[in-house]
């Protein structure tokens, strides 16, 4: 199931879209003119996703236009490819894995207003990227989500989601995240490490339970 159709199908995800889009609006001037990059960031399973997409939706609601990227997109491999590498040097997990230089550009094409953009497209079936076209020239608002974005330096609001892999090993598991490997548990473990920190960088804070604090 994708996370598109679980905010279709669990009204939750509709009302935490709705409370963080309210919250950017009233707080943070999101869609009142100048354009504004939103970082959704947080471990495996955490939620980074359904925030983005509910956060996407909540948005569009309220009559802003807004794209979203996902940092799974821009990884130097691709899934399996990455998974195998992992196994074989477990010192390669971390941010250098993702090319968030070209993150970087595509968050400045949004803000040139760019149109007819390149960018990335996971297919996990096939294993591989594919190209799609964004065009930016209409948007207010990019939603930027993965576990490394709160790195990136040209963001409005900064949002971390506080569960751990820990609390989320059932969320994984549901979704197939994991492939029951015991490296798997060292890779959340390294991934913990480097992720964590980047909360002290946070605007917003949604906890394990999917409750949203305004932080500064």
């Amino acid at each position: 199931m994708t996370e598109q159709t679980r905010f279709d199908l669990e009204p939750e995800y509709r009302r935490i879209g709705e409370s963080l889009a309210s919250l950017l609006i009233n707080d943070y001037g999101v869609g009142a003119g100048e354009r504004s990059v939103i970082a959704i960031a947080g471990e495996s399973g955490s939620g980074k996703t359904i925030a983005a997409v509910s956060l996407q939706r909540g948005l569009s609601a309220a009559g802003i236009a807004v794209t979203a990227l996902h940092q799974d997109d821009y990884f130097r491999r691709p899934p399996r490819a990455n998974h195998e590498h992992r196994k074989h040097d477990l010192g390669s997990v971390g941010p250098q894995e993702v090319d968030l230089e070209l993150l970087r550009d595509h968050v400045a094409a949004f803000r040139a207003s760019a149109s007819n953009v390149g960018v990335p497209q996971v297919d996990y079936a096939g294993d591989r990227f594919l190209t799609s076209r964004a065009d930016f020239s209409t948007d207010a608002a990019l939603v930027v989500e993965g576990t490394y974005v709160l790195r990136l330096d040209d963001i409005d609001v900064r949002i971390f989601l506080e569960a751990t892999s820990d609390d989320t090993r059932e969320r994984r598991r549901l979704r197939n995240r994991d492939l029951h490997e015991p490296f798997v548990e060292q890779v959340l473990a390294i991934e913990h490490d480097l992720i964590a920190p980047q909360a002290a960088a946070a605007h917003i804070v949604i906890d394990r339970d999917f409750h949203v604090t305004r932080r500064k």
